[in-house]
C-alpha cells in the first residue's frame, strides 16, 4: 500500500467542484463565443468522468485497493491537477461575476473576449487532457503506455504555455496569474490559488485544506452561492443534470438533441450530461467538430505577433492530436476487455438439431461461400438473422403472443411451417458452429454483436420451443425444403470484390431480430416481410421463388413521407425511396369486390430509378398489411392534396418537410400552453387560381408524420400578401404570422338595437402564428420566397436594400378577357420581412417626382378577402369557426421609392405594355395657350408639371406625356411628337430653358391609358378617349440642362426611328432580291 493519501471525500470534492463549475459557465454559454461553448461541452465530459469514478469508488469498497501502486499515484496526480486546473477556472469565474453585467449577450458584449481567449483555450485543452488521463487511468491500459501518454500530454501543455506567454505579452496588458512551474507534475496550476498549497505540497491533502466542507474557497462562498442553487449529492441525476429548480437550463424551443463532447470516453459515456449548446446555434455549413475551428491570426497584428498566434495554435492542436491517439488507444483496450468478458450462451436443444447430412451441407454451402469473401461474425450473425427472420414471416404462429403452439413437421413438401423449421435450423447451426466455434470470431465481438448474439439466442430457442420433435418421416421431409443458407443473386444484382469482406450495406440496418431495433437512430419502421421480386430489364430478370428479399416500410424523424425500401441479404441491393399515393392506385383491398381476380403472384411495379422492380407478396395477407399501412396514411392526409375545382385551378407551390412545427401565440410569439409542438411534419402550400387574378388565394397544409398512430392534417387559409416572416438565429427555422378571416366586430346593430356580428380579416392585427424548424437552410429560404412572391415570373425585378419590387402580367379569362398588372412590393421591419400586392389597370394615375425617384400611385387595387359570417345575428358554433369565404376588390394607394433614376424608368416601362419611358423631368410650367399680345407671359396658371417621353416598340413613335399637380381636374395631358416637332426644336435657342412645340391636336384626362399613352376620361366618352383640342404647347423647365436633356431625347428617339426604318428596308431588299 503506498504512502499517498486520498480518499473518497477528496473525489467527491473535485467531482462537485467539476458540477458546479459547469453549470455556472452554462448559464452563460448560449450567447458566448464558440471557445466558450467548447469550453462547457469540455466541463461536461469531465464532470461525467469524474462522476463515473465515484460511482465505481462508492460501489466497490475494494476498488482503491486493488488500484497498484502505479496507478494510484498516477490517478492522485491526474485529480490534483483537474483540481488546479478547476480552481483556476473558478478564480476566472468569480472575477467575471463580480462585475455584475449579467447574463448573455449583455456579459459578452462587456467582456474584452479577445483579452482571455488565449486562456480559454488554455483552459479547454487542459480539461479536455484531464477527462483523457481520468479515462486511462480508469481503464486496464498498461502503466507503460499510460505513463508514454501521460508524458506526451505533458510535452504538449508545456509547449502550449511557452506559446500562450508570448501572445499574452503582445496582444493584452492585462496581467495573467503568475505560475511556478513544477518539474515532476502537470499541477503547476494550483500554486497561485493559496501559498497553504504550496506549503502542503500538491497531494490531496492540499485539496482537504482548501475545501473546508464548502464547495468554494471562504472569501467568495457567498457570491457563488448567488450562481448555484445548493444541492446535494442525491439531487445530482444520474446523467449528470440537477433535477428540476428555479435555475434550471431550459430546453431550446426547437427541442434539439444538444451537442455532444469533442470525444468520446468509451464506458463513461453513459455518465455524461446532455451537452448544454444547443446544435442549432451553428450555422448548417459549420463543421460538426468544434475543434476544427481554430482561428490563425486577428486582423491588423504585426507579422510577429501573426507567427507566434500560428505558433500557439499549432501547440493546442498538438494536444488535441494527443487526446485523440489516447482515446484511439482507450478504444482498444475497451474492444480487448470486450472481447475477453464471457458471453452468455445458452446450450443448443439437443432435440432440434441438424443431422449429419443436414450438418455436412451447411458445411459445404459455408465453405464455398468463403472461398470468394472473407464473413466477419457479425456478417455470420446477420445471416443468421435473417433466417431467423424468414422462419418467422414464414410461420406467423411463432411471433403470436398467447399460448405455445404446437409445430408439427408435416409431410407435404409445400408447406410453410417446415420451410420455417429448416430456416430455424439454418440459424441455429451458424450461431452455434460458426459464431461459437471459432475463436478469431468470438474475439471480435462488440456491444452491438453482443446484443445481436443475445436476441438471436434467446429467438432461436423460444421459437424451436414450439416445434414437435420431428420423426423419421418429418427428417425426409427436411432435407426436400430449400436448405441453401444463401439466397441466389439475380443477373443484374450487382456482385462483390474477390478481397472484400461482406459489404457493409444499408441492408444490415433493417436485419435484427426485434423489429423496433431497425433502422437507424432516427428512422422507425412501419412493416417488415419478405417477398419475391424481378429484378432489372425484361431480358435479364428472372421471377424469384422461396422470397429472398426484405421489404420494409419506415419512416425517418424530420420527414413525413413514408419510405419503401427493397434489399436483399447479401447487401449488394438496398433501394429507398418515397410512397406516393400513384403506389396504391388501382390495388384493390381484400374487401372490394374486384379482389378475387387479383393474384398477389402478378406483382406490383415500383420503380426506384436506377433500377425497375416488380415485387409479388407470398400470400394476400402481407399485401393487404403493405396495403393499409400508407392507404391509411394517405388517406388521413389526402386534404394537403391539390384540389380539383370547378371553376378553379390549385398548384402546389412548396412540399418540404420540417423537423419542428409548433403553434405560437400571435401577440407574444411564445409557446401555447398547453405546448402545441410536433415533429416530423409536412408543409405545403398551394395556391387556388381563380378565373379572375385578383381572387387568387393559397392554403398552408401541415400534416403528421406516417409514424404517429394516429395520423392528422390540418389546413389553414392563407392570404396572397401581408404574411409576416422572421428568420430565426438558426437559418433553418422561421416564424410565421397572418391574419386569417376570424377578428371579431360587434360594433353594429340591424336598426332596432340588436348588436350584429362580423368576422373579418385585418392584416394588421395577426392571429395566427407558426414556427417552423425546418430540415436545412435552403429549405427555410425557399419557403420563404414563395411565401413573399407570386408564383407567376416577373417581368421586372429590383432591389433596394431587403426589400424588392415585382411586376407582374395578371390575365382575368372572366366575365370578359382582360389583361392587366400586379405590382408587388416587399418589406423589412425590424426583424420581419412581408409583401404588399397591388393590381393596376390600363387606365391609370401615378404621380412621378424626379428628384426623390419616388412613384405615388393615388388610386390602386388591392384584395380583401371576406368570411362566412358577416353581419349576423348571432356569433357562429364554437366547433364551426368563421371560414374564407370570397375576395372583394377595395381601392387602395402607395408610394415607391428607387434607389435611382435607370431603375425607375424600367418599373414605369414594365407598366405599359406597349412603350418604354426614355425622359422625365419636372417643369415649372406647361401652358396648352399661346400669349395673347406680342411678348406676352406664356406661363400656366395650373402649376409645375412632370415631362415625361415614351417610346413606342413596335416603331420608334415618341409620345409627350405631362402630368399636373393633385390641384388640376384634368391633370394628364398627351401628345404626339413629329418630324415638325423635332425641326423647331433644333431652330430654338440653346439658352433658353423653353421647349415650344408647334399648334397640334393634344389629349386632357383624369386618367392615361398605359397602352395607348393617351389621356383619357372615361365621364365623357364610352371609348375613354378625353377632350381632343388643338393647340400649341409651352414648356418652362426648371434649368437649361433640363430643356437640352428633353431635346437630346426626342433627337435621339428620332435617329433611332430612322435607323430601324433602314434597317427593315434592308431586310426587305433581302427578301425579294434586290442589293
Amino acid at each position: 500500500m503506498s504512502g499517498l493519501n486520498w480518499g473518497v471525500g477528496d473525489l467527491l470534492t473535485v467531482t462537485k467542484l467539476a458540477w458546479d463549475l459547469y453549470h455556472n459557465c452554462y448559464l452563460v454559454a448560449r450567447e458566448a463565443p464558440e471557445d466558450f461553448r467548447q469550453l462547457v461541452n469540455e466541463l461536461a465530459s469531465l464532470q461525467g468522468v469524474l462522476r463515473t469514478l465515484r460511482d465505481d469508488v462508492n460501489s466497490d469498497n475494494s476498488f482503491l485497493e486493488r488500484l497498484g501502486d502505479p496507478r494510484k499515484e498516477a490517478l492522485e496526480k491526474c485529480l490534483t491537477s483537474c483540481f488546479a486546473t478547476l480552481h483556476k477556472l473558478q478564480q476566472l469565474v468569480i472575477k467575471y461575476r463580480q462585475l455584475g453585467v449579467g447574463d448573455g449577450k449583455q456579459f459578452w458584449r462587456k467582456l474584452k473576449w479577445v483579452s482571455k481567449k488565449g486562456e480559454i483555450s488554455d483552459l479547454k485543452s487542459r480539461i479536455m487532457a484531464h477527462t483523457c488521463n481520468l479515462s486511462l487511468c480508469m481503464s486496464s491500459i498498461g502503466n507503460s503506455s499510460l505513463a508514454r501518454i501521460e508524458a506526451s500530454l505533458l510535452q504538449a501543455l508545456e509547449r502550449q504555455d511557452a506559446s500562450e506567454g508570448i501572445e499574452t505579452a503582445n496582444l493584452t496588458t492585462i496581467a495573467r496569474s503568475q505560475t511556478e512551474p513544477v518539474a515532476r507534475t502537470r499541477s503547476k496550476d494550483l500554486v497561485d490559488s493559496s501559498e497553504e498549497l504550496e506549503d502542503e505540497g500538491l497531494g490531496l491533502r492540499g485539496i482537504r485544506r482548501a475545501f473546508t466542507g464548502a464547495t468554494l474557497v471562504e472569501p467568495t462562498a457567498d457570491l457563488m452561492s448567488d450562481m448555484t442553487p445548493p444541492m446535494s449529492e442525491g439531487e445530482i441525476s444520474d446523467s449528470g443534470s440537477p433535477k428540476a429548480t428555479s435555475s434550471k437550463p431550459k430546453p431550446t424551443k426547437t427541442g434539439k438533441l444538444r451537442k455532444a463532447s469533442t470525444f468520446d470516453v468509451g464506458r463513461t459515456a453513459k455518465a455524461f450530461p446532455p451537452s448544454p449548446l444547443a446544435s442549432e446555434e451553428c450555422p448548417d455549413d459549420s463543421p460538426k467538430n468544434p475543434l476544427s475551428k481554430r482561428k490563425t491570426s486577428f486582423s491588423g497584428n504585426k507579422p510577429s505577433v501573426r507567427a507566434e498566434k500560428t505558433k500557439m495554435h499549432q501547440d493546442q492542436g498538438e494536444v488535441m492530436e494527443v487526446v485523440a491517439d489516447a482515446m484511439h488507444e482507450l478504444s482498444k483496450v475497451r474492444q480487448k476487455e470486450q472481447s475477453a468478458r464471457p458471453l452468455r450462451v445458452v446450450r443448443e436443444d439437443p432435440v432440434h438439431q441438424a443431422d449429419d447430412a443436414l450438418r455436412e451441407r451447411f458445411q459445404q454451402l459455408a465453405e464455398d461461400e468463403l472461398r470468394i469473401r472473407r464473413l466477419s461474425a457479425k456478417d455470420w450473425l446477420r445471416v443468421a438473422t435473417w433466417w431467423l427472420l424468414k422462419s418467422r414471416n414464414n410461420a406467423p404462429q411463432l411471433e403470436s403472443q398467447g399460448p405455445k403452439p404446437s409445430l408439427a413437421i408435416s409431410s407435404d413438401d409445400d408447406c410453410p411451417t417446415d420451410q420455417a423449421y429448416v430456416d430455424l435450423l439454418k440459424a441455429s447451426w451458424i450461431m452455434h458452429t460458426i459464431v461459437l466455434n471459432d475463436n478469431n470470431m468470438s474475439s471480435l465481438m462488440t456491444d452491438e454483436n453482443r446484443k445481436l448474439f443475445y436476441n438471436l439466442s434467446d429467438g432461436i430457442n423460444e421459437d424451436l420451443s414450439k416445434f414437435q420433435a420431428p420423426d423419421a418421416c418429418g427428417r425426409q421431409t427436411i432435407m426436400n425444403q430449400n436448405i441453401n443458407i444463401w439466397e441466389l443473386l439475380q443477373p443484374e444484382e450487382e456482385t462483390f470484390d474477390e478481397d472484400d469482406i461482406l459489404p457493409e450495406g444499408d441492408n444490415q440496418r433493417w436485419i435484427t431480430v426485434e423489429q423496433d431495433d431497425a433502422g437507424e437512430e432516427d428512422e422507425t419502421v412501419l412493416y417488415r416481410t419478405f417477398v419475391n421480386a424481378a429484378i432489372g430489364s425484361k431480358r435479364c430478370r428472372i421471377k424469384s421463388r422461396g422470397a429472398p428479399y426484405m421489404l420494409i416500410i419506415s419512416t425517418k424523424d424530420g420527414e413525413s413521407q413514408p419510405k419503401i425500401t427493397i434489399c436483399n441479404q447479401s447487401g449488394t441491393i438496398s433501394l429507398t425511396r418515397d410512397i406516393i399515393p400513384n403506389d396504391l392506385q388501382d390495388k384493390p383491398t381484400l374487401g372490394s369486390p374486384s379482389l378475387g381476380q387479383v393474384d398477389v403472384r402478378d406483382g406490383m411495379p415500383l420503380n426506384f430509378g436506377q433500377m425497375n422492380i416488380t415485387v409479388a407478396f407470398t400470400t394476400e395477407a402481407d399485401q393487404q398489411r403493405f396495403m393499409d399501412f400508407p392507404r391509411n396514411y394517405f388517406t388521413a392526409v389526402r386534404r394537403r392534396e391539390p384540389r380539383h375545382l370547378e371553376k378553379a385551378t390549385e398548384t402546389l407551390l412548396f412540399d418540404r418537410s420540417v423537423e419542428v412545427f409548433e403553434q405560437l401565440k400571435p401577440t407574444t410569439l411564445q409557446p401555447m400552453n398547453p405546448c402545441q409542438q410536433w415533429r416530423s411534419c409536412d408543409v405545403r402550400l398551394l395556391e387556388t387560381t381563380n378565373r379572375q387574378g385578383w381572387r387568387t388565394t393559397r392554403r398552408l397544409v401541415i400534416s403528421s408524420s406516417a409514424c404517429e398512430k394516429r395520423p392528422w392534417c390540418t389546413e389553414i387559409f392563407l392570404p396572397l400578401s401581408n404574411v409576416r416572416i422572421r428568420r430565426e438565429g438558426m437559418a433553418r427555422a422561421a416564424v410565421i404570422k397572418w391574419s386569417d378571416c376570424a377578428h371579431e366586430q360587434s360594433d353594429r346593430t340591424d336598426g332596432n338595437y340588436n348588436r350584429m356580428y362580423s368576422y373579418v380579416y385585418d392584416q394588421n392585427n395577426p392571429n395566427i402564428a407558426l414556427g417552423l424548424l425546418f430540415r436545412n437552410s435552403a429549405d427555410a429560404s425557399d419557403f420563404e420566397n414563395t411565401i413573399l412572391k407570386l408564383s407567376l415570373r416577373p417581368i421586372f425585378s429590383s432591389a433596394t436594400g431587403p426589400d424588392t419590387r415585382h411586376v407582374y402580367d395578371i390575365l382575368d379569362t372572366e366575365p370578359i378577357s382582360k389583361n392587366y398588372k400586379a405590382i408587388l412590393l416587399t418589406h423589412t421591419r425590424l426583424e420581419w420581412r412581408y409583401s404588399e400586392l397591388f393590381y393596376i389597370y390600363r387606365d391609370i394615375d401615378y404621380h412621378y417626382d424626379h428628384n426623390t425617384t419616388r412613384v405615388r400611385f393615388p388610386h390602386l387595387y388591392y384584395t380583401k378577402y371576406i368570411s362566412s359570417h358577416v353581419e349576423k345575428l348571432y356569433k357562429p358554433d364554437p366547433g364551426a369557426p368563421p371560414q374564407f369565404s370570397h375576395c372583394e376588390k377595395r381601392l387602395g394607394n402607395t408610394s415607391i421609392s428607387f434607389s435611382d433614376e435607370q431603375t425607375t424608368f424600367h418599373f414605369l416601362s414594365a407598366l405599359s405594355p406597349t412603350h418604354t419611358l426614355i425622359f422625365s423631368r419636372r417643369a415649372l410650367s406647361l401652358a396648352t395657350k399661346p400669349p395673347r399680345i406680342k411678348f406676352g407671359s406664356t406661363k400656366s396658371t395650373k402649376g409645375p408639371a412632370q415631362v415625361q417621353l415614351w417610346r413606342r416598340k413596335a416603331d420608334g413613335a415618341i409620345r409627350l406625356v405631362a402630368r399636373w399637380d393633385d390641384g388640376v381636374e384634368d391633370q394628364w395631358l398627351s401628345l404626339p411628337i413629329t418630324k415638325d416637332t423635332l425641326s423647331q426644336q433644333q431652330q430654338q435657342s440653346n439658352d433658353s430653358n423653353r421647349a415650344s412645340l408647334p399648334k397640334g391636336v393634344y389629349e386632357r384626362g383624369r386618367r392615361l391609358d398605359l397602352k395607348s399613352l393617351a389621356a383619357t376620361d372615361s365621364r365623357e366618352s364610352k371609348k375613354g378617349l378625353a377632350r381632343r383640342r388643338e393647340g400649341p404647347v409651352m414648356i418652362c423647365f426648371e434649368s437649361v440642362q433640363g430643356k437640352e436633356e428633353f431635346a437630346a431625347a426626342v433627337e435621339g428617339s428620332e435617329g433611332e426611328e430612322k435607323r430601324e426604318r433602314e434597317r427593315k428596308g434592308r431586310v426587305f431588299d433581302e427578301v425579294v432580291g434586290f442589293g
